[in-house]
C-alpha cells in the first residue's frame, strides 16, 4: 500500500507537470513574434559605445625588428579610462602585458601614440595584439594578428 501512495503522491505529478509545462512552451514558441532569451545580453548588437582601431600594425616583421603600433580611440563614452594590452604567442601565452590606468583622450578620435607600443625581442611566431578599454563600466575590445620571422 506504501509503494502505490508514493507513486500517486510524487510519480503522477512529475510526469503530469513536465508533459503540460511543456505543451505550454511549446504553445508559446510556436508564435513567430516570441523567442526563449533566458540570459538577455546587456546592450543591443545595434548599439556602438565605440572603437578601438589599431594602426600602422605591418602583417609581418623581422626577428630583429620593433613591432610599432597606435591606437585610435572613438567613442564619447571614452573619454578616459584604463588601457591594458596584450601580446599572445600561437599557443595563447600571454608574452607581453602592459596596463595604463586612468589614461585620457582628448576627444572623440584621438590617435593614442606612446612609446610603450614599441616591442622587441620578439621571437619568430604568429601573434594576436589585443587591446582592452574600460571606462565608466563600459569596454571596448580591439584586436590584430602579426607574424615575426
Amino acid at each position: 500500500m506504501a509503494s502505490g501512495t508514493a507513486y500517486v503522491v510524487f510519480v503522477i505529478p512529475s510526469v503530469f507537470t513536465v508533459v503540460f509545462g511543456s505543451a505550454v512552451l511549446a504553445s508559446a514558441l510556436d508564435d513567430l513574434d516570441r523567442e526563449l532569451d533566458m540570459w538577455p545580453a546587456k546592450h543591443s548588437d545595434t548599439v556602438s559605445l565605440g572603437e578601438v582601431e589599431i594602426l600602422g600594425l605591418q602583417g609581418e616583421y623581422a626577428e630583429s625588428g620593433d613591432v610599432e603600433f597606435h591606437l585610435r580611440i572613438t567613442g564619447a563614452s571614452f573619454d578616459c579610462g584604463d588601457l591594458e594590452m596584450r601580446i599572445y604567442n600561437s599557443i595563447g601565452d600571454v608574452v607581453v602585458e602592459n596596463l595604463y590606468p586612468s589614461l585620457c583622450f582628448l576627444d572623440d578620435t584621438q590617435l593614442l601614440s606612446l612609446d610603450d607600443f614599441s616591442i622587441s625581442g620578439l621571437l619568430p611566431d604568429n601573434y594576436t595584439v589585443s587591446v582592452i578599454i574600460n571606462a565608466h563600466d563600459n569596454q571596448l575590445i580591439g584586436s590584430a594578428v602579426f607574424q615575426v620571422r
